[in-house]
């Protein structure tokens, strides 16, 4: 699991660990990109649920992967929670 604690850290994970540019199985990685939802939230628990909508909007039913530790939910330095995502997608 990565420690991720604040904006800076969860963007420099597509540099830091980038994904491989083909998937075990053949396909070709398309899009690459390290998603935090951008109003924020007032707690972790709606942070949380934003990362829900953020799971099954992009779905290995659509061709995307999340490595485990690449997502959760950090409190930034203005006090509000966010959800972040990085994920590849491969076709």
């Amino acid at each position: 699991m990565m420690d991720v604690r604040t904006r800076r850290q969860a963007r420099q994970l597509e540099y830091s660990h980038p994904y491989e540019k083909m998937s075990a199985d053949g396909r070709r990685k398309v899009y690459e990109e390290v998603f935090i939802n951008p109003g924020g939230e007032m707690t972790a628990a709606l942070a949380s649920r934003h990362l829900d909508a953020i799971r099954q909007q992009h779905s290995a039913r659509y061709g995307w992967h999340c490595a485990s530790g690449h997502e959760g939910v950090f409190k930034d330095d203005d006090g509000k929670w966010y959800a972040f995502r990085h994920h590849a997608q491969y076709k």
